[in-house]
């Protein structure tokens, strides 16, 4: 487990599984997993999915959160403990053990399962690990053409690559540059919109304003680690104002992780399972030299009004998934 004050490229973790090329439905390479909560969008002390779909959860009760987020995942805190103790086992969040992922367009549950009747599909991009249904994919990057998105949507659903739509900016279609400020990406982290910074609506804010025409932030690129350093990202991260922010919270309202109904699954299995390619409904195989991808967060936070009762500081943001 990595320390608190661990930079981001400490929770490099080369080898891990990401997700399944869709051709061959063999695991395709994952460089990092997400250094945010799933679920609650704090950091801390997270542990990384391997099941591919590069997503992390709180699994400790170190606040009030953590415990929240075990009880979404369907833990006890003892099953949480024994995840978290074993490095030689690998966690695979419900999504991914059973082969059901939502469509981050329209939210829905979907099979996921290549060896079967497919539903949802997972973008090419290495990194990115979000799936969608072909039709909610086609009608985003055509949105203006029936035909071309119908024809994509086809396209996807014979199994054929596809990059989603938050790898170009919404406004400009400009790509990321992440050595180039203005062109820093910026990505919500509930649907699939993305800015480059220097597009980013001045109605996406990097502060809280009080007072009769107040709003809530909306908008981070600096995150404020446990002991109190300033972090700047490489991409910022946004809450899009399709999303209504939720004073007490400081983020959207957190329902949007839908995990699959245990009454829907035939045989419960343990979370603690090992990877197996034989079996239906486990996760594509991970390098078995790389321990459990559990790490501390160097990040606590980045929404800020439930833990953190100061401002981060910033100059500017960016919208992120």
């Amino acid at each position: 487990m990595a320390p608190v004050g661990s930079s981001r490229s400490d929770l490099r973790r080369p080898g891990r599984g990401g997700g399944t090329d869709q051709e061959s439905s063999k695991p395709k390479p994952r460089l990092d997993g997400d250094d945010l909560c799933a679920i609650c969008d704090n950091g801390g002390n997270v542990t990384c999915c391997d099941g591919g779909c590069g997503r992390s959860f709180h699994l400790t009760d170190e606040n009030s959160e953590g415990s929240r987020c075990r009880l979404v995942l369907g833990l006890t805190k003892e099953r949480a403990e024994m995840i978290l103790a074993d490095d030689d086992k690998d966690f695979i969040c419900k999504n991914c053990k059973y082969k059901q992922h939502q469509c981050f367009a329209c939210g829905k549950l979907g099979s996921s399962d290549l060896s079967s009747e497919a539903e949802v599909f997972q973008c090419e991009v290495d990194d990115c690990g979000r799936f969608y249904h072909p039709k909610c994919v086609a009608k985003l990057l055509y949105p203006d053409n029936r035909l071309e998105a119908s024809l994509f949507g086809d396209q996807v659903a014979a199994r054929q690559k596809f990059t989603c739509p938050i790898h170009e900016c919404i406004e400009c279609k400009g790509e990321e540059n992440k050595n180039d400020r203005n062109m820093q990406f910026a990505v919500c982290r509930r649907c699939p919109t993305t800015y480059l910074r220097k597009c980013l609506p001045s109605d996406i804010p990097f502060k809280t304003k009080e007072g009769p025409n107040d709003y809530m932030q909306r908008a981070w690129d600096e995150l404020e680690a446990p002991d109190g350093r300033v972090i700047a990202r490489d991409r910022i991260l946004i809450y899009c104002t399709k999303h209504e922010i939720i004073k007490k919270l400081g983020t959207p309202k957190r329902n949007h992780i839908i995990f699959p109904d245990e009454e829907d699954i035939p045989e419960e299995e343990e979370l603690l399972d090992n990877a197996s390619p034989e079996s239906p409904k486990s996760p594509p195989p991970v390098a078995r030299d790389q321990n459990q991808c559990s790490c501390s967060s160097p990040i606590n936070s980045f929404a800020p009004v439930s833990l953190f009762m100061h401002p981060h500081p910033r100059t500017c943001g960016w919208l992120g998934d």
